[in-house]
């Protein structure tokens, strides 16, 4: 790894401007990116960067439950403390993603609920991470992806926990987290709600049904985690959907983060400055809406640079997908400076 004399020299190669941290900042909003561990001990470029634009990180894939509990006996905190650490070594915050995620459970804890049937399992997990990183994680996305149309008549995704618990499960985790994080900020994490079809439309519908519930029931929810996984593939994304779908989070006084933003292309033969204009412009689209609502605090992108994108190796093969704000080469890009522009110039609004 390189010294922070090295990180420091890599900085002063970045272009004079604004960072995204700062401009965000100025509208009382935070910016952040996903962030791991081989980036922490391969890239100084990708280290200085962060440094340099990001107010938050969030774990890419180090505190899921899987990567902290290989096996019954033993947890592994190596990965998510190297990323904590880094974190509060340099003063960022970090989110918390994620706690139940029906792809990230280990092999030994599905057969053990299938068994026992027994939430304590849950709880015990809970209470062996939560605490662990109090001091610098005060968002967490409790439960993640708990919907899926066509599993369920509400529109619930049938995993191992409803399975074995029912959709009492959402609400239990709820309450779980909130006893081992009493001030912390308890967020539902989900993704394909950008966009005009019958399926999304309803992705919409099961997620604001489900939040009404939760309120009206009285569970610890605070807001609510909004993926933003665009897709070019669907065309432009679908502004009276996404502001009504935000205008009614607003409504049932929950906040907002945005939390995986980054676009998927529809073509990646063409013109390099044209597929960068196009991702661009989707990002302002979303960013344009999005930042409409006080309540919308943090907008974390799923990476910074394409060279790290989990984009590049979706659907079984390497993809040149260029959906973040910097290349391979960590130069700017237009959705970069769509970024920065959305935020000074909701400034200038105020």
């Amino acid at each position: 790894m390189r010294s922070s004399r090295d990180e420091e020299q890599v900085l002063e190669e970045e272009p004079q401007g604004v960072s995204l941290q700062l401009a965000a900042g100025s509208i009382n909003r935070m910016y952040g990116s996903a962030f791991s561990e081989k980036m922490l001990k391969t890239s100084s470029k990708a280290r200085a960067v962060t440094l340099s634009q990001c107010a938050s990180i969030t774990p890419e894939w180090s505190l899921k439950w899987d990567n902290l509990a290989p096996n019954p006996d033993r947890h592994d905190f190596s990965t998510a403390d190297a990323v904590a650490n880094f974190a509060r070594t340099h003063g960022k915050r970090m989110r918390g993603h994620t706690l139940l995620w029906h792809q990230g459970v280990p092999k030994w804890a599905n057969a053990m609920l299938q068994e026992t049937r027994e939430w304590d399992l849950v709880r015990s997990y809970f209470n062996t991470v939560i605490p662990r990183y109090g001091d610098i994680i005060d968002e967490w996305d409790v439960i993640n992806e708990p919907i899926e149309i066509g599993d369920r008549g509400d529109g619930l995704r049938q995993n191992q926990f409803m399975h074995v618990f029912g959709p009492d499960y959402i609400e239990w985790a709820l309450w779980t987290a909130r006893d081992a994080a009493p001030k912390a900020r308890l967020y539902i994490n989900e993704y394909g709600l950008e966009y005009f079809s019958p399926e999304e439309g309803q992705r919409r519908l099961t997620l604001l049904r489900l939040l009404e519930r939760l309120k009206n029931r009285g569970a610890p929810i605070d807001g609510v985690g909004l993926q933003a996984h665009l897709d070019l593939r669907k065309g432009t994304i679908y502004r009276e959907g996404v502001y009504g779908l935000m205008r009614d989070i607003s409504d049932l006084g929950l906040g907002i983060s945005i939390t995986e933003l980054d676009v998927r292309e529809n073509e990646t033969g063409g013109e390099v400055e044209v597929r960068d204009q196009k991702v661009a412009d989707e990002v302002r689209r979303y960013m344009d809406i999005a930042l409409q609502f006080p309540n919308v605090g943090s907008v974390t992108t799923w990476g910074l640079s394409d060279r790290f994108s989990w984009l590049r190796y979706k659907d079984g093969g390497r993809r040149d997908n260029r959906g973040l704000p910097y290349d391979e080469e960590w130069r700017r890009k237009p959705m970069r400076t769509a970024l920065e522009s959305a935020f000074l110039e909701r400034q200038s609004m105020t």
